[in-house]
This record gives C-alpha cells, sequence and structure tokens, in this order.
C-alpha cells in the first residue's frame, strides 16, 4: 500500500504540473493556401485586444498578446503565400488591401477535479478519473479594407475551442499551450479559407 501511494503520489505531482507556457501557443505550423497566389499587397495592422478581464487573467503569464498574435498573422500569411507582399506596418500608400484585427478571445485554463486535494479520497484517481481539464478558447474579429479607399471589403468573426480532459495515465509530457496554439492555427486557416472564397466569388476584387 505505501508503494501504491508512493506512485500515485509521483504520478499525481507530474500531473498537476498545468501552467501555460507562455510562448507555446505561438508555435504552430501555419496552414497551406488553398487557392493561387495573387499578386495584390497586404498591409497588416497592429492587433487590438478587447479580450474580457477572464481572459488576461487566465493568460497572465503571456505578455504583450497584441504584439504576438499580430507577429504570428504577420508570419502566417507570409508562409502561405496568399498575397505576394504581405507588409507591417501599413504602406498606407502602396498597400491594396488592409488587414485589421481584433482579438475577442484569446484563452487557456486547467481546471482541477476537487478530489486531487482531498486525501484519501484522492487515490480514486488511480481508477482513470480526470485529474484535471484544459479549455482552449481562440476568436479574432478581422476586417479587409481597400487600401485605396478605406472602404471595408469583407469582415470575419471566426472562433475556435479545444478542449482535453487529463488522467493520471493520459498525462500530457509537451509543454502546455498546445491546446491554444491549435485553436489559433484554426482560426487562422479558417480566415485564411475565408477570403480564398470571398476573391474566387468576387465579393474580393483584385487589382
Amino acid at each position: 500500500m505505501k508503494r501504491i501511494t508512493l506512485v500515485f503520489c509521483l504520478l499525481l505531482f507530474v500531473s498537476g504540473c498545468a501552467t501555460l507556457i507562455g510562448s507555446v501557443p505561438f508555435h504552430y505550423v501555419p496552414s497551406l493556401n488553398t487557392g493561387q497566389q495573387n499578386n495584390a499587397s497586404l498591409g497588416i495592422e497592429k492587433f487590438i485586444d478587447s479580450r474580457p478581464v477572464e481572459d488576461k487573467k487566465a493568460t497572465e503569464s503571456i505578455s504583450d498578446i497584441d504584439e504576438k498574435v499580430t507577429s504570428k498573422f504577420l508570419e502566417d500569411f507570409r508562409t502561405s503565400r496568399m498575397f505576394a507582399v504581405v507588409d507591417f506596418p501599413v504602406r498606407r500608400d502602396k498597400d491594396d488591401f488592409i488587414f485589421r484585427g481584433e482579438i475577442k478571445r484569446f484563452y487557456w485554463k486547467a481546471t482541477y477535479n476537487p478530489m486531487r486535494f482531498i486525501p484519501g479520497v484522492n487515490l480514486l484517481l488511480l481508477l482513470g478519473i480526470p485529474v484535471y481539464n484544459i479549455d482552449a478558447v481562440a476568436e479574432f474579429k478581422i476586417q479587409l479594407i481597400d487600401g485605396n479607399t478605406g472602404v471595408i471589403l469583407v469582415e470575419y468573426d471566426k472562433i475556435a475551442t479545444k478542449t482535453e480532459t487529463v488522467s493520471l495515465y493520459s498525462g500530457k509530457s509537451g509543454e502546455m499551450g498546445a491546446e491554444l496554439a491549435e485553436a489559433f492555427r484554426d482560426v487562422a486557416k479558417q480566415i485564411k479559407d475565408g477570403i480564398t472564397s470571398d476573391i474566387r466569388n468576387g465579393k474580393i476584387k483584385l487589382p
């Protein structure tokens, strides 16, 4: 019984280290472009962080989220090669389109099972009952603006959520925050696919 308890305590200690690592949410691999590259130039503005207080508290380990999100979108669009040129900052006299973004949700949280903290009762976790649950949400509102007229051509509000349940036998071996990276990648893909579709149907007219 002592040996079982010792093993349990060690497993509980390892699986209990659910702290968000600030750089991980920005390490996703950009999705491929589903359309042909065009000859237009895109200027990306710095994102506005309008998240609720709860989201900001849950991601206190990440500084300058507005800058990091902007930088990741810049990398994503350049890697995807949707546009011939992707600028930051915006070149007002040269860019055909302006990409204006707002961070509405960017959230990661691990919620522990209260049973984990009750001596004796926490032994039930050996049966595979979840030790903690992870919730991640990414939501961005995007406007694509005509660089010459300033008219808003299209607007997207896209969201993605990722959840994971962790027990003693499914403990995470990787870095914390991968769920938020997956949600971020998913939303970025939705936005790029939306732009590609609107170019095809003529809603976005290329110069």
